[in-house]
C-alpha cells in the first residue's frame, strides 16, 4: 500500500510540511481548512474501526447464542444481517483509503512545487477539491447503509419480540401442564438473548453511520469553504500586485513633471536641438563664419578712423 496503514493523514510528514508552508506564507485560513479536512477524514476511519470491533462482537454474540429449535432458524438471518453491514464497512473503508491516497498524493506534489515556484504553487490546496466527488460517494454509501440497518434494527426487534412471546407461551404452557399458574409477562420487562447479542450492536453501528455521515457533511463544507478562501486570497494577492504597478508609472510621471519644472527654459526654443556629428560641425561653422564678420567690421572702422 501506497499508504502505512492505520497512520493517519494529520501525522503524515507530507500533510505536516504543507501545512508550515501555508502558515509562512501567510496562509493561515487555507492552512486550517486543509488542516480539519485531514482529520474529518482520520475520524472517518476511527469510525469504521469502530464499527468492525462491533460486527466482530456481533458475530462472535450470535455463534453463541443459546442453541434451540426457534434461534437456530434466527440464526441464518442474524448471520445475513451482519454480514450485510460487514460487507457496507469494508466498502467505505476502501473509499476512504482512496481518498487518503489522494489527499496525500496532492499534498506532495504541492509541496514540491512550492518548494520551486514559491508562494504561487500553495493556491492548488484548492485542487483538494478533486477529492469531493469521493466524499459524496461515500456519503451516498453512509445513508444506504443508515437505511439498510434501520430495517435490520426493526426485523430484529420484531424477531426478538416475536422469540420472547414463544418463550413466554412456552413457559406458560408447560406451567399449565403442570398444574401451575401462568406468570404475566406483560408486568416484567424481559428482553431476548437477540437485543444483546445483535440489536444493541446494530444500534451501535447505526449511531456510528450517522456521526460519519455528520462528518462527511462537514468535510464537503470544508473543501468549499477551502476553495473560496483561496479565490479571495488570490483576488487580495492580485490587487495588491496591481497597485504596486500602479504606482510605478504615477512615481515616473512625477519625476517627469518635477524636471520641467526645474531645468525647463523660461521661454521656449524655436530651434530643435541636435545632439551628433553633424550639429557638432554646424557649431563650428557657424563661429567661424562669426569671426571673419567681426574682422571685416573692425577693419571697416579702421578705414573711417584714418
Amino acid at each position: 500500500m501506497d499508504m502505512e496503514a492505520g497512520k493517519t493523514l494529520t501525522n503524515e510528514e507530507v500533510i505536516r510540511e504543507l501545512l508550515e508552508l501555508l502558515k509562512k506564507n501567510a496562509m493561515k485560513e487555507q492552512a486550517n481548512d486543509v488542516f480539519e479536512i485531514c482529520s474529518y477524514v482520520d475520524g472517518l476511519e476511527k469510525k469504521i474501526d469502530s464499527m468492525t470491533e462491533e460486527l466482530t462482537n456481533m458475530q462472535k454474540q450470535i455463534k453463541e447464542m443459546q442453541e434451540d429449535t426457534l434461534v437456530n432458524n434466527a440464526k441464518k438471518a442474524l448471520s445475513e444481517a451482519q454480514e450485510r453491514l460487514n460487507t457496507r464497512c469494508k466498502q467505505i473503508k476502501s473509499q476512504v483509503f482512496q481518498v487518503k491516497v489522494q489527499v496525500k498524493s496532492t499534498a506532495k506534489s504541492i509541496v514540491y512545487e512550492a518548494k520551486v515556484k514559491g508562494r504561487e504553487a500553495l493556491y492548488r490546496v484548492s485542487e483538494f477539491l478533486g477529492i469531493k466527488n469521493k466524499l459524496l460517494n461515500i456519503r451516498e454509501n453512509v445513508r444506504g447503509a443508515i437505511r439498510t440497518t434501520d430495517k435490520d434494527i426493526a426485523k430484529t426487534a420484531l424477531l426478538g419480540k416475536g422469540l420472547r412471546e414463544a418463550g413466554q407461551t412456552a413457559a406458560n404452557a408447560f406451567r399449565t401442564f403442570a398444574d401451575k399458574l401462568e406468570v404475566d409477562y406483560s408486568q416484567k420487562e424481559q428482553k431476548h438473548t437477540i437485543t444483546k447479542a445483535v440489536l444493541a450492536p446494530m444500534k451501535a453501528v447505526r449511531k456510528l453511520f450517522v456521526l460519519m455521515e455528520l462528518h462527511l457533511d462537514a468535510s464537503i463544507d470544508k473543501l468549499d469553504n477551502l476553495a473560496m478562501n483561496v479565490q479571495i486570497d488570490k483576488e487580495k494577492h492580485k490587487g495588491n500586485v496591481k497597485s504596486v504597478e500602479q504606482t510605478e508609472p504615477e512615481r515616473a510621471e512625477a519625476e517627469r513633471v518635477e524636471a520641467e519644472v526645474v531645468y525647463s527654459p523660461m521661454v521656449a526654443e524655436p530651434q530643435e536641438y541636435q545632439y551628433n556629428a553633424d550639429a557638432f560641425e554646424n557649431y563650428l561653422r557657424d563661429n567661424a563664419a562669426n569671426d571673419n564678420k567681426n574682422k571685416e567690421i573692425i577693419m571697416q572702422k579702421d578705414k573711417n578712423v584714418r
